[in-house]
């Protein structure tokens, strides 16, 4: 039998991706709408592809290695995943539970903007190759770095887990 632990923690999982489809609109909005809109009439799948693919478009390995600003610091993506894995971990209960949540999160919607973008037909190798691979990887460093640090953060205010 199931009990109720499982079901925060499978609730946290499941708010966490859901909220993912649409966090990166409410900061940064303006660069991302108009693809979405011109997407929207002829491949629905493509539109949403770019809208979870967004979660990841950061490279958070050229803050180091170039010229960061303090602005450039603090970017959309990196406030989203903090959100996304607080609401996780708070939902899951316990820090290390928030852990878990968060970074099932995580794993969830990279696989769900790999399939979907293999679905509306764009070129992954494009993606994972050359140069765009340490973009690609700075982006999946950003989830890991503020999902990981949001879903320590919700699990451990959330309160410490209480197994039955």
């Amino acid at each position: 039998m199931v009990n109720s632990s499982t079901y925060r923690l499978v609730m946290g999982i499941l708010v966490g991706v859901g909220l993912s489809f649409f966090s990166v609109y409410f900061y940064n909005m303006m660069d991302l709408i108009s693809q979405i809109q011109s997407y929207t009439q002829t491949n629905i799948v493509k539109a949403v592809a770019i809208a979870i693919g967004s979660n990841f478009r950061f490279d958070f390995v050229s803050v180091w290695t170039g010229t960061p600003t303090t602005l450039g610091f603090f970017i959309p993506q990196l406030i989203v995943w903090i959100v996304l894995g607080y609401f996780s971990g708070t939902i899951a209960k316990g820090a290390k539970r928030g852990i878990m949540a968060s970074f099932l999160v995580i794993v969830i919607v990279f696989v769900i903007w790999l399939l979907l973008s293999i679905f509306s037909q764009v070129d992954l190798m494009a993606i994972f190759s050359g140069s765009q691979l340490i973009f690609t990887l700075g982006g999946f460093l950003v989830s890991l770095a503020g999902g990981l640090a949001g879903g320590i953060a919700g699990g451990y205010i959330s309160g410490p887990y209480e197994g039955i």
